[in-house]
């Protein structure tokens, strides 16, 4: 008996740190969108929007604005306004989270993106509008203005 209890404790310390460092590998995957799978760096945040665990979505994360646009048109009516009232973009210029619901996009504009959509995300009104301005022919204009072009 005392060869039992012994084999058990012995094989519960070899499962116990080989299962934390299995845990603590998967943390350690880098994030990537899920619409196009490209890796989505820290540097690149300020492009990217992040779509949380809600309603049985998510999480979800992407990029390029256009890949969360692209992403979100695939889905049902329900599931488009899931998306709407819960997905995050980030400022271009602080990297604040902003609800896209309540962003401005410089959309059209020259400016450099992962996936070369060339829309950027501002909290502020006039930033967009500035930086749209100074970046070709760009226009500023809400998520479902945004939506709706790229769904056409």
């Amino acid at each position: 008996m005392k060869r039992l209890v012994f084999l058990f404790f012995l094989s519960l310390g070899l499962i116990v740190p080989m299962a934390a460092a299995v845990h603590a590998e998967d943390q350690k995957k880098p994030v990537v969108c899920s619409e196009c799978n490209m890796k989505i760096s820290e540097a690149n945040k300020k492009f990217s929007v992040v779509l949380p665990n809600v309603s049985g979505m998510g999480p979800s994360f992407y990029d390029d604005v256009g890949c969360a646009v692209l992403s979100r048109n695939k889905e049902c009516a329900t599931r488009q306004m899931t998306f709407d009232s819960n997905a995050i973009a980030y400022d271009y210029l602080t990297v604040e989270a902003v609800p896209v619901e309540k962003a401005f996009f410089a959309f059209k504009s020259d400016a450099w993106t992962p996936m070369g959509y060339g829309i950027v995300a501002f909290k502020d009104k006039a930033q967009a509008e500035t930086f749209a301005a100074e970046h070709g022919k760009g226009k500023v204009v809400r998520w479902f203005e945004l939506v709706d072009m790229m769904g056409k």
